[in-house]
C-alpha cells in the first residue's frame, strides 16, 4: 500500500490562499447579514450599540486578513 503522504503533494500556498478564501467569503457574509439587520434595532439603543460594535469588530477581521495578504506576498501571488 502506497504511503498516503508521498502520494499526496502538500503546498502550504494553496493551503493558505483557501483557509484566507474562506475567511473572507465567512467575515464578508456576517457584515453583509449584519448590517441587514440594523434597523431590527433602531429603537434599542442597547441593541444598536452591540451591532455597531460587532460591525466594528469584523471589520478589523477583515484588514487583518488583508494585512495578513500583503504581508505574505509569496504565498499570494499567481503562478
Amino acid at each position: 500500500m502506497a504511503d498516503p503522504v508521498k502520494t499526496k503533494p502538500f503546498d502550504i500556498g494553496y493551503v493558505l490562499k483557501t483557509t484566507v478564501t474562506n475567511m473572507s467569503r465567512a467575515v464578508d457574509v456576517s457584515i453583509s447579514k449584519t448590517m441587514g439587520r440594523i434597523g431590527e434595532f433602531a429603537g434599542d439603543p442597547e441593541k444598536s450599540d452591540e451591532v455597531f460594535k460587532t460591525l466594528t469588530q469584523l471589520q478589523s477581521l477583515r484588514n487583518s486578513i488583508v494585512e495578513f495578504k500583503s504581508k505574505n506576498p509569496e504565498i499570494f501571488k499567481d503562478k
